[in-house]
């Protein structure tokens, strides 16, 4: 049996004494196996529309192969998740598992696990270079091809012009930063006439889409032809703002979202929303975890270990199956 702690930063060391507990076949059982192995994971949030799946994947693949697993959440805060970094070091796991919220700001970690000699899997977002030059590998989306893919489907809904607002995560996020570099780079490749009204940053927060949705509303009206949201929640934040203003749903501009959300193929077929990415937690989660695990069994494990992507507008949003 698996016993999670979903932990902020204070109080930290003295709640990961009660953070874990053996998860059967005893001190002496084989790690190869997964058995007795602890795990270290420290995720994004402990309650978000895609982090939650995802660690319950985890979790369950975890209990699955017999693992100890202690889990930390950072509550999306980079600080609090470099300090858990420190922490799960110190207990000398025989592996961590990291959901990166900033491309370098862990490095000074990952070099103290290397030194430690304990393995790190990265999960979900990238980092920098120099940071995958101390890790066992990355599993996860691929964020960049996420943004080439919105890219592709809001260029073919908008006959390759007119003007788009983004919606992006996280500022200094890898996710946000590869889903926008992915998909501005590739309308340039394209030579596409799409012109990008304004970014913004909305936090993965729906409530923020929503206020950052009615300034751009405001602002531009009926010149945003198109938005690009880095994902669902936020897509739906636009969405709620576009109603609030009182405007025509019918007229609302094409929208292209990231996670293949429930709430987004009814968008899709109720025609406020153009296409999404699906990308599945449950995977993201259990990527994890396996690959973890072959690595503390000695294994050697690719550097980029992706899960797949699938595009969906009206054309096929009856024959994919939602994320979550």
């Amino acid at each position: 049996m698996i016993k999670k702690a979903l932990i902020g930063g204070t109080a930290l060391a003295a709640a990961l004494l009660l953070a874990s507990c053996s998860a059967g076949g005893g001190p002496e059982a084989d790690p190869a196996d997964g058995e007795a192995a602890e795990i270290c994971y420290i995720t994004a949030a402990e309650s978000h529309a895609y982090a939650t799946p995802a660690n319950e994947a985890f979790s369950a693949a975890a209990e699955a192969a017999g693992a100890t697993v202690t889990t930390l959440s950072q509550d999306f805060d980079v600080q609090t998740g470099t300090e858990q970094l420190t922490t799960c070091i110190g207990r000398d796991p025989d592996g961590i598992v990291l959901w990166p919220l900033d491309p370098q700001a862990y490095i000074p970690g990952l070099i103290q696990a290397q030194t430690a000699g304990i393995p790190v899997v990265l999960i979900n977002s990238p980092m920098d270079d120099e940071a995958l030059e101390l890790v066992a590998s990355f599993t996860g989306p691929d964020v960049y091809e996420e943004g080439v893919l919105s890219a592709d489907a809001l260029n073919d809904a908008l006959g390759g012009t007119g003007g788009v607002v983004i919606i992006a995560g996280q500022a200094g996020n890898g996710t946000s930063i590869g889903r926008t570099d992915g998909f501005t780079e590739r309308l340039e490749e394209l030579g596409s006439e799409i012109e990008i009204l304004q970014t913004v940053n909305a936090d993965f927060d729906q409530q923020k889409a929503l206020v950052a949705s009615r300034d751009l509303i405001t602002r531009f009206g009926d010149d945003i032809d198109g938005v690009y949201a880095n994902d669902d929640t936020m897509a739906r934040g636009f969405i709620d703002a576009w109603a609030e203003a009182g405007k025509d749903p019918d007229s609302i501009p094409p929208i292209v979202g990231i996670n293949g959300q429930r709430d987004a193929f009814e968008s899709i077929k109720a025609g406020q929303f153009y296409a999404t990415i699906v990308q599945s937690p449950v995977e993201d989660g259990k990527l994890a975890l396996e690959t973890i695990l072959r690595v503390v069994a000695g294994e050697t494990v690719d550097s980029r270990i992706p899960i797949p992507l699938t595009v969906v507008t009206a054309e096929n949003v009856d024959d994919v199956e939602p994320a979550f």
